[in-house]
């Protein structure tokens, strides 16, 4: 089954605003088995909607329409789709009560505009909004691709599709189902991953091997069209286990909601090990990365944010001679702090970071230079990093964090 999702709304085109709903739709609809493989955005223009509908109806099975469904004038989805299938828009009078109600209970006056979120194409489903004032649409076409309306804040949208939209779906007979797992790997470029799966992409049978960068990481989909008669997930399964035994060191999860923090915590809680950290370069960060974990607080209590020399010292009991001699972005200084913290904070692993963020050098480094500290486990070591120079402030803070969660997630498997 083939689907379209068009996303209506000028502020998209504009670029006022990001079109987190198609990427939301798309996910969804790949989890049940549907491909999207079209995704239009178009102004709030009456005649450009009833030509997206008019291509989309002649190349897909089902369309999801999202946007365009407010009180105001340039609000017209539901009246450019009436015009389309050539049909009329019914009111809703239990729907148009319930608007006047919320008005009333806020203490403002009922604008006639809103009536328009009470109406429904006539010989539609009509999809109950909890979370907002209009109505959603379920149209099934005898003359083409079936319609799914929307509304566009995401708030509304999203607990739409959860609540209604996938058990309407999920009804169909899907003559194909397209089956899709992910891959996550961190610390490796897209370009060497690719290069070096080379001989799998292409020669997998039936399964392809598609990679797409995310913030700091490589994600790899893995896709099979499946009829629920063959071995499709064999087949899928087969092909990432091959790939997971070539990257024991990168490859974190397959789960796409799981970030590398989460895997770390989770090993944390599974091995009883308490962590703390004592940050410069990253001012932070990495506590508030481990922190915003749900459950974080059975292995992290606090740490230290310690980003002049003198905090240094007064905080962590880093002589000043040992900064002085070395450096503040040093192997020493990144052990000291690491140790040090582990001590004060009585946790069973400290770890740390001094570096250059930029814009400047600082003591002869150059900009990206970072330290990252590690006590504990039976060890204490230091790593040395260098991210590009055109990397800004915030990414290279970033990566630092993730630098370091993937090296207690390397040591913490062992």
């Amino acid at each position: 089954m083939q689907a379209e999702i068009i996303s209506v709304g000028t502020e998209l085109l504009l670029g006022r605003i990001v079109n987190t709903n198609a990427k939301y739709i798309a996910a969804k609809l790949a989890d049940i088995g549907i491909e999207s493989r079209y995704q239009t955005t178009i102004g709030d223009n009456l005649e450009h909607i009833k030509e997206a509908m008019a291509i989309a109806n002649q190349r897909n099975d089902l369309i999801i329409v999202s946007g365009g469904l407010g009180p105001t004038q340039d609000d017209m989805t539901k009246q450019a789709v009436a015009e389309f299938l050539n049909t009329k828009l019914m009111l809703d009078k239990v729907q148009l009560e319930r608007i006047k109600r919320r008005f009333d209970e806020r203490g403002r006056n009922f604008v006639e505009s809103n009536i328009k979120q009470a109406q429904y194409l006539n010989g539609s489903e009509i999809l109950p909004n909890y979370h907002g004032l209009a109505l959603g649409d379920f149209y099934r076409n005898d003359n083409g691709a079936d319609i799914i309306l929307l509304p566009g804040p995401p708030t509304e949208m999203e607990p739409m599709m959860n609540e209604l939209i996938l058990s309407v779906i999920k009804n169909y007979h899907l003559k194909y189902r397209l089956i899709s797992k992910v891959m996550k790997f961190y610390g490796i470029s897209e370009s060497q991953l690719m290069s070096e799966l080379s001989d799998l992409v292409g020669n997998s049978g039936r399964v392809s091997i598609a990679s797409y960068a995310k913030k700091h990481e490589i994600w790899l989909r893995l896709t099979i069209l499946d009829n629920d008669s063959d071995d499709a997930q064999i087949e899928i399964d087969a092909v990432k286990l091959k790939i997971a035994k070539r990257y024991p060191d990168f490859y974190y999860s397959d789960n796409i909601d799981e970030t590398l923090a989460m895997v770390v915590v989770k090993l944390l809680k599974a091995k009883n090990k308490a962590i703390t950290a004592a940050e410069s370069l990253t001012a932070g960060m990495f506590q508030s990365t481990i922190a915003s974990v749900p459950g974080a607080s059975n292995v992290f209590s606090g740490g230290f944010v310690t980003y002049s020399n003198q905090v240094k010292t007064q905080m962590l009991n880093i002589p000043s001679l040992i900064i002085k001699q070395n450096g503040v972005v040093s192997e020493q200084v990144a052990t000291s702090m690491a140790e040090n913290a582990k001590v004060i904070m009585n946790a069973d692993i400290g770890i740390s970071f001094t570096g250059v963020a930029g814009p400047d050098s600082l003591e002869g480094n150059p900009v990206g230079t970072v330290w990252i500290g590690l006590a504990g486990l039976g060890m204490t070591v230091a790593q040395k990093l260098q991210f590009a120079s055109t990397d800004s402030r915030t990414a290279i803070r970033e990566k630092s964090v993730l630098e370091a969660l993937r090296m207690l997630w390397i040591k913490l498997r062992k």
